[in-house]
């Protein structure tokens, strides 16, 4: 039997109604509801046997508002891993997570050792697209957030594991405990991509970007076209900034 427990404690951020819940019932349990009820706050605890250790996993839903600060600070100033979520379709959303972003540096001196990954959420919406993903990647090279970033959809399960992976890759020893659950996910959708392989594909996104960021800079730029039929639009691949 285990004798010593681990116990990591894994937050998601972000403004109302942009799918956090929707994110962590997906990854989960594989379930998915379009029916939206606001979250106060919401904890899920996995347990894990590594190696002879017990191991928990708590994962925290936070409320989409400022009703609650104290609730809010603490669980800024207690979370081992952060997932900030904006919605594609939503400015004020993504403000919304550039402000949480703001308090995380404010309230941990250490913020740069925690693993922390931006998610842009609804890619099933893309022709209600109000944040483009270069804006996004714009403003992350220019503050300098070393963490993860990725696009994805809680409706269509597109890209949902690769949030968690993204925590274990940044942990180096500090979550290290979410391999198995990311572990389970990943054979659950019988992904056959290698780290190495993903690995890649991340760094040559960010390298896309560091050779375009000059043109992101520009005043104005021309806004993509979209073919208003749903399925027509060609998403580009996820990346890591690192």
């Amino acid at each position: 039997m285990a004798d010593v427990e681990h116990r990591n404690r894994v937050v998601l951020l972000g403004a109302g109604n942009v799918g956090k819940s929707a994110i962590l019932k997906r990854f989960l349990f594989g379930t998915f509801s379009s029916e939206y009820k606001e979250t106060v706050e919401d904890l899920i605890t996995r347990d894990f046997d590594v190696h002879g250790n017990a191991v928990k996993v708590d994962f925290l839903d936070t409320a989409g508002t400022m009703v609650f600060p104290a609730m809010r600070k603490l669980s800024l100033t207690t979370a081992h891993g952060f997932v900030l979520v904006y919605s594609i379709t939503s400015q004020e959303s993504f403000e919304e997570m550039k402000g949480i972003w703001q308090q995380i540096k404010e309230e941990r001196p250490n913020y740069l050792e925690i693993p922390c990954v931006i998610v842009g959420n609804k890619v099933d919406l893309e022709n209600d697209r109000r944040i483009e993903k270069f804006d996004a990647l714009n403003w992350i090279y220019t503050d300098g957030f070393c963490g993860g970033f990725l696009e994805v959809s809680a409706k269509d399960d597109e890209s949902i594991t690769d949030i968690f992976k993204h925590l274990y890759e940044q942990s180096r020893g500090g979550i290290r405990h979410l391999d198995p659950l990311v572990g389970r996910r990943m054979s659950t959708n019988s992904l056959d991509e290698t780290e190495t392989e993903k690995a890649d594909e991340w760094d040559s996104d960010a390298k896309k970007f560091n050779r375009s960021r000059s043109l992101i800079r520009r005043s104005s730029k021309p806004k993509m076209k979209r073919n208003n039929r749903r399925g027509q639009t060609k998403h580009e691949p996820d990346c890591v900034i690192s």
